[in-house]
Order: C-alpha cells, then structure tokens, then sequence
C-alpha cells in the first residue's frame, strides 16, 4: 500500500471517529450564540472544545495540509474565542453582582460587628480628644514621635502634593490597615480591638490639637471629603475579624475550627468589597483634599459620599423592611353574622 493511500486511510479513518464530537461542538456554538448560556452548556463546551483542539494537534502533525486539518483549525478557533470571551463575560457579570449585590448583604449581616468596629474607634477618639483638649501635652502620649511638633494649623492643606505619588501611598497605607484588622481578628480579635482604638486616640488628639489652635473647621474640612469612606471600609474590615472572632468563641452547633474556617471564607469577601473603597478614599485624598477650594465644598464631597454609601450600603435593610409582613392587628376581630 504506497503512503499515500495509508494517509487517506488515516484521514478518513480519523475522521469517522472523530466528526460526532465536531458536530456537537459547531451545534454548542450555535446554541451559545442564540440564547442564554447555562453553566452546564458552557462546562460541555469547554470539555469539547479542549478534545477537538487535541484532534487539531494530531492532524497537524499527521496530514497538516488536508481540507480536515483546515476545518478543525477554524472550528477551534471559534471554540476558543467563545470558552474564553464567555468566561470573560461571566467572571464580569459575578464580579458586578457581588459589589453591586452580595457586598452589601454582607455588610448587612454583619451590621452589628461594625457598630462595634465604629463604637471602639469612637471610644478611643474621645479618650483622646478629652486628655488633649485638657492639655496639649499630652498629645504627645497619642501622636506618633516630633508630630507635635511639625503640627501648623495656619498650613494644613497647603502644602505642594505630589497627587499621584501620596494617592498610590494613601491606597497602600489604608488597605494594610484593613488587612491587619481582619487578620488580627484570627488572634481572637483582641488585636482588631486595638488596631481600631489606636486609630481613633491619633483622630482624636489632632481634633484636640486644631480645636485648641481655632482651626477646627479647616480642619474637618481636611479630613472628612476622604475621611467617610476611608472610615466605613476600615469599620468594615474592623467587623470582618471581630466577626471571625465571635465565630471562633460562639461556633454554635460547629466545632470552633469548622465555624472559624466557615466564617473565614465568608468574611474575606469583605476585605475585598472593601479595596475599591479604599482606592476611591485614596484619590479624594491625593485630589480634592488638598485643592484649593473654599472649605464648604469639601464638606459638599463629605455630604455627597456620606449619602451614596448609606444608599449602596443601606439596600438590603430596607429591602429586608419592605418585605417584613405586616404587624398583626390588636383589634378585635370583625364578627361576620350567619
């Protein structure tokens, strides 16, 4: 039998074999393109995607100049283009659901972890908002080392940014500091206490220091515009370890090792709903804060940041109050006569 016959045998020996799962895959593509892709359809495609690409290789090595190694060669490249821009898509549409859904549901069920979260950073801002306010000294106790010292209220703002530059180190500083309080949360929270205390005594004897020096409102001015977000993602991230936290002393009908394990994969999705937050906090801060706009504006920013987040954030509380049933009525029924 001369080589060529045997090749011909071969082709259309492979072919045979091999045409039904080429079929199915031009039949998926079809589908894909005309209706809406369930996971099922689009598992199926990627397996039939990945043996006819197998196929193509075996061809291109045994009669890469034949009609079927063309063919295989555009049906893979369809196949691939729709596996992959398919992902795409669907790895978009579950990123979009969770920040626009399940970030906030989270948030929600865990409400009272950052109630917590606020009140330590509150409890700590007025411990030392009160000693500083008694005497600037004792400021020192609160600030990190000679920031006293280089404190000019008649300055605050004024100085030249470098925007990109203190935005990018502004967005690293504050995602380390959410990391911490969640990761310190595995230490059985104590840690994500003091992380939380400890940022609120620096707020509060600055507060002190400016109130004392009649540069209150600039301020305030200063810090809010960035200050609303960047305090809600760090209370946030605060509640996601003392939530872990709370899962390891009350694992409920768990052991304390699958309730901690459980509560860890949950609250990690916190931490990074939290992210875009802090990098949205970071250029405010690189950006606007230090702009040479009137005061008032800069408290408009805080205003407007401080309602689209009670909004983005308060969704499921009142979706979760809109579909409560009515409250039973306390009086007394109406007798239908016979």
């Amino acid at each position: 039998m001369s080589v060529s016959v045997q090749s011909a045998h071969r082709v259309q020996l492979f072919t045979q074999k091999h045409q039904p799962v080429w079929k199915r895959l031009e039949s998926l593509l079809t589908r894909i393109h005309s209706q809406e892709v369930s996971r099922e359809t689009l598992d199926e495609l990627g397996h039939t995607y990945r043996q006819t690409a197998t196929h193509l290789a075996y061809a291109q090595t045994y009669f890469p100049e034949h009609p079927v190694t063309r063919y295989l060669n555009r049906l893979v490249a369809r196949a691939h283009q729709a596996v992959y821009g398919n992902h795409s898509k669907s790895d978009a549409r579950r990123g979009i659901h969770f920040f626009n859904r399940r970030f906030p549901e989270l948030f929600y069920e865990r409400s009272i972890f950052f109630l917590i979260a606020a009140l330590l950073f509150v409890a700590g801002a007025l411990y030392a908002y009160g000693f500083t306010l008694a005497d600037p000294d004792n400021g020192n106790a609160f600030l990190p080392a000679g920031m006293t010292e280089n404190l000019d209220p008649d300055q605050i703002g004024q100085n030249q940014w470098n925007h990109a530059v203190v935005s990018s180190q502004i967005m690293t500083n504050n995602i380390k500091v959410a990391f911490l309080c969640f990761a310190l949360g595995a230490m059985l929270g104590v840690g994500t206490v003091w992380v939380l205390f400890s940022n609120g005594l620096l707020i509060g004897a600055l507060a002190a220091l400016f109130q004392q020096s009649g540069a209150s409102y600039t301020f305030w001015a200063f810090i809010w515009p960035h200050g609303i977000i960047e305090l809600t993602a760090i209370f946030i991230s605060g509640a996601a370890g003392l939530s872990l936290a709370y899962a390891f002393f009350v694992p409920g009908d768990r052991s304390r090792l699958e309730s901690f394990k459980r509560e860890g994969r949950v609250t990690v999705r916190l931490i990074l709903g939290v992210i875009p937050m802090f990098i949205i906090a970071g250029l405010i801060e690189g950006f606007i804060t230090p702009a040479p706009w009137p005061d008032w504006t800069k408290y408009l920013v805080a205003l407007i940041t401080l309602v689209l987040l009670v909004l983005y954030l308060g969704r499921p509380a009142l979706n979760d109050f809109s579909t409560k049933p009515p409250a039973p009525s306390s009086s007394k029924p109406t007798l239908i006569p016979d």
